[in-house]
């Protein structure tokens, strides 16, 4: 479970730990309360597809340190940032859930948000993944069998579909 702690500038924030000495520090005590579903009400046109390919957004900004490896990644999830929930495939809903399940949201909207900014982990995709695992732990409580699917799948994906660096870099 996330530990509440007082160790981000004497804010409550929480801090989770993972396998091979992953640490997550949030500057929220309860990240998951500043994720939400959007409305369609009154929505049309380009407003109603994007809200309904991408239907939660971050309420407040909430910010992440994660330490690795002796290194530490800082970045901000800006407020209004949406997102699509787990790219859960039809025929695995029944061993992981489904795509828009609850218990994605914030490991969702963390690893989406590194996957469209991979700056922010120095375009480590493997750590990009094992976040999502540790994530989907501790405020998914899914058990062991469904994260380790949920982290080989998320890991051969993201081999499958490549993840490069950005295109200045992939120039030099």
């Amino acid at each position: 479970m996330c530990v509440v702690d007082r160790d981000y500038c004497g804010i409550p924030s929480c801090v989770v730990k993972g396998r091979q000495g992953l640490v997550i520090h949030f500057n929220k005590s309860m990240p998951e309360i500043y994720l939400q579903d959007k409305s369609l009400v009154g929505l049309e046109g380009k407003e109603l597809k994007r809200a309904l390919n991408k239907p939660f957004y971050v309420t407040d900004d909430i910010n992440i340190v994660v330490e690795y490896e002796d290194r530490k990644y800082y970045f901000t999830i800006e407020k209004g940032y949406d997102w699509n929930g787990a790219n859960v495939p039809a025929f695995a809903w029944v061993i992981i859930g489904q795509q828009k399940e609850p218990r994605f949201k914030l490991a969702s909207c963390v690893h989406d948000y590194m996957c469209d900014h991979k700056e922010v982990v120095d375009y480590n995709r493997y750590l990009s993944t094992l976040i999502f695992e540790t994530l989907c732990e501790y405020f998914g409580r899914f058990n062991d069998v469904k994260r380790w699917a949920m982290f080989h799948s998320v890991d051969n994906f993201q081999k499958f579909k490549g993840w490069k660096k950005g295109k200045v870099e992939n120039e030099l």
